[in-house]
């Protein structure tokens, strides 16, 4: 039986994004359960700010990577930062030059779940991010895991060692990633 491919897509202009490091941290589940798994990190993708001109002349080999392992996925998770009040516009650029996927046969993320995570600052953070992220998956014509999730104070989450040491997000990621590579699951079946 062919394996579940996820892509895992976001993380932050930081260096030490705590965005990516969740996004690293759900990718391992999911190799747990049996998944082929592909981490792009917004940051290393360096793209223009989008417009249909930069698109149609970019030649980015990363991006071109990107877009192969999205078209041969089964599923996705996406992780954004809020930044005041939605996904941060690096996240944002890069969902943009998915328009590159507009011509495809189905279009776009068309009926595939996408896990969503969004990471704020303060203690009822990144509600307004995951609604943002869920409308943004439904728009590319995907279907937005219901244990998708918002984090606050992300940037507390990890021990000195860059681990993740809170035990209710470690258990909520885990059950995204399930529920993720069931529904991947399901749908390519």
């Amino acid at each position: 039986m062919k394996k579940i491919n996820i892509v895992c897509l976001g993380g932050s202009m930081e260096q030490q994004s705590s965005t990516l490091a969740v996004l690293k941290y759900a990718a391992l589940k999911l190799k747990e359960l049996g998944a082929d798994v592909y981490i792009s990190d917004i940051r290393t993708l360096k793209l223009p700010v989008f417009s249909y001109k930069a698109l149609r002349s970019m030649k980015n080999r990363k991006f071109t990577e990107l877009v192969k392992k999205i078209q041969g996925a089964d599923g996705f998770i996406f992780a954004s930062p809020e930044y005041h009040g939605s996904v941060s516009s690096a996240f944002k650029n890069v969902i943009d030059y998915l328009e590159v996927l507009s011509d495809e046969k189905p279009p776009y993320l068309s009926l595939k779940p996408v896990g969503c995570i969004a990471l704020g600052g303060a203690e009822n953070a990144g509600y307004a991010t995951l609604n943002s992220m869920v409308s943004i998956v439904h728009n590319l014509r995907g279907i937005a895991a219901p244990s998708s999730l918002a984090i606050g104070y992300g940037s507390s989450l990890f021990d000195a060692k860059g681990k993740l040491k809170s035990e209710l997000i470690i258990k909520r990621v885990n059950r995204l990633a399930e529920e993720l590579f069931l529904l991947a699951k399901r749908l390519r079946d």
